[in-house]
């Protein structure tokens, strides 16, 4: 496991855990469904973050490839991109 592999997994799981906080405020505070989704989207991505955390520090071989968890990055920068208009 590189270091790209480990910043990536640390990354992910950081910023999955601040969109799925906000997400959560903002549905606590308009009760729209929409809020509700995006709080279901966000935890989602926070526990497959968390997993790849304790992988990364009980196991020396990752299961996933940067190629992936990238892509897997990328689309959690667009949803909250899509979440800003």
């Amino acid at each position: 496991m590189g270091p790209l592999d480990v910043f990536l997994r640390v990354s992910f799981a950081g910023f999955a855990a601040i969109l799925a906080t906000v997400s959560v405020q903002s549905y606590a505070r308009h009760r729209e469904r929409r809020f509700l989704l995006l709080t279901a989207a966000f935890a989602i991505f926070l526990v497959q973050g968390l997993w790849l955390l304790v992988e990364m520090a009980t196991t020396a071989v990752s299961s996933i490839g940067s190629e992936w968890l990238a892509l897997n990055l990328g689309v959690l920068v667009s949803l909250y991109l899509a979440l800003l208009r």
